[in-house]
């Protein structure tokens, strides 16, 4: 009875051991925190205070805690900890690696990011239009959405797409959390997995992620410094009988260019022969100065589904974006979007319809377009003195695709080991093949560790 009872003993000590280890690995208990107190812990856990005490004596033992006499039991920091948090370095350049690195740290810098520096943006007239939606009381906040949208929100939509001559009803807009949100509830609706869908070659690299888990089979028209190769498009249309087109028309992600009238004319009536929807990704809309034709404008959202965004502009956290479409597809859009996920949260959408209504936004993104401009001049300046090739002439947006004649696969992981981070052209292909082209945001030009990047560029010419 008595052994019975010591490894009875033995065994609370053991469950309390690895209680403290679970928490302490899992980063529940961090470095230099203090654990609770003997008598409090074994209180919790319905124990001895003597089991408590020699389960933090053989933490101590282990490694794991530190005793500061009179103070209690910290946890100590141990070489290896950070290996327990920290995702082991890869050697590839895919997806997953840029949105890690991009999306796992606040202090990610570099040429490969795809926002506006914070510093960029009007964050105090964000606060101030929380602060005011606040005081309106709880009960305003208690509501469902609905499957569209906020309506008030849709009806300034209207207006402002009004500006791009695409005439739209509130009905046909349906409200998203952002581009790749709009983009998979399109693809849901509209695209059988497996079957095929088109993409410019390079194209925005989230929409490659969405295509994959959504299982679809992606071919890529070559991108030429006057938009697709429309020859080599109507093949694939003709050939492959593909179910969505994803294009650009303004400030293409990642080569900045915008697409001509003759250019969007052509791809309209291509699309229009074949009976083939277009998902117009226009989330650089705000930041393109110049009187770019829409693809919807030209189409009447006969075949185009046009979709926007408001996260490059406020900021990348307030997840508003849009669809526009014809109304028997918004209707088949906002059911897919309830299925898939309910309805869109409306603090937000509230948030982005103040801001349009009553603050200084179109001032603000009008500011931003002059300091992207000044940027950009700056950026073909560097590169014509590097030596450096740019891909056409873009005239809007954050981005230069250039090329700078070395893998930058390795490029980027070299440079990422010195904390900057690359967009390597693999990221934009269909086929992730190493590409000696890179997306470069001009916002990053003036930081320092660019400057040496650059610098370095001109030495390999």
């Amino acid at each position: 009875m008595a052994a019975s009872r010591a490894d009875a003993d033995q065994t609370l000590v053991e469950n309390c051991v690895q209680w403290a280890r679970h928490r302490i690995d899992g980063q529940v208990f961090r470095p230099g925190m203090r654990l609770p107190s003997i008598r409090s812990l074994a209180r919790q856990r319905r124990v001895s205070p003597f089991t408590i005490v020699e389960a933090y004596d053989r933490l101590v033992a282990s490694g794991y805690l530190e005793a500061r006499r009179g103070s209690g039991f910290y946890v100590r920091q141990r070489p290896h900890a950070s290996n327990l948090t920290v995702p082991p370095q890869r050697s590839k350049i895919d997806l997953n690696w840029l949105t890690h690195h991009m999306l796992g740290s606040a202090t990610a810098r570099g040429p490969g990011i795809g926002v506006l520096p914070s510093t960029w943006l009007d964050g105090a007239q964000v606060g101030s239009a929380l602060r005011s939606l606040g005081r309106q009381g709880a009960g305003r906040w208690l509501d469902a959405g609905t499957p569209h949208g906020f309506e008030p929100l849709r009806a300034v939509l209207q207006q402002r797409l009004a500006q791009l001559n695409i005439v739209v009803h509130p009905e046909q807009i349906v409200l998203t959390t952002g581009i790749t949100h709009a983009l998979n509830v399109v693809l849901r609706t509209l695209v059988e997995p497996g079957a095929t869908v088109l993409t410019l070659d390079p194209c925005w690299f989230g929409a490659h992620g969405v295509l994959a888990a959504h299982g679809a089979r992606v071919l890529g028209i070559p991108c030429t410094p006057q938009g697709p190769d429309l020859t080599c498009m109507e093949r694939l249309i003709r050939e492959e009988q593909p179910q969505l087109l994803i294009l650009s028309s303004a400030a293409h992600n990642p080569t900045g260019l915008s697409l001509s009238p003759q250019c969007s004319a052509r791809i309209v009536e291509i699309a229009a022969r074949f009976n083939l929807p277009i998902f117009e990704d226009d989330a650089y809309a705000d930041l393109c100065a110049s009187p770019v034709p829409r693809l919807a404008a030209a189409d009447r959202l006969n075949h185009v589904i046009y979709a926007g965004s408001f996260s490059k502009t406020l900021a990348s956290n307030i997840r508003v974006g849009f669809i526009a479409c014809s109304a028997r597809l918004a209707q088949a859009f906002a059911d897919t979007k309830i299925l898939t996920g309910f309805a869109t949260p409306q603090l937000n959408e509230k948030l982005v319809h103040k801001l349009l209504v009553e603050s200084r936004y179109d001032r603000h993104v009008e500011g931003l377009r002059e300091r992207l401009q000044e940027y950009r001049e700056a950026a073909r300046k560097n590169f014509r003195v590097a030596g450096i090739e740019i891909f056409g002439d873009p005239a809007d947006g954050m981005f230069l695709w250039i090329n700078v004649r070395t893998d930058t696969n390795e490029l980027a992981a070299a440079w990422r080991a010195r904390g900057l981070l690359l967009a390597p052209g693999s990221l934009f292909s269909p086929q992730q093949a190493p590409s000696s082209w890179m997306r470069f945001n001009v916002t990053t030009l003036r930081d320092d560790p660019v400057k040496e990047l650059l610098r370095s560029l001109r030495r390999l010419r």
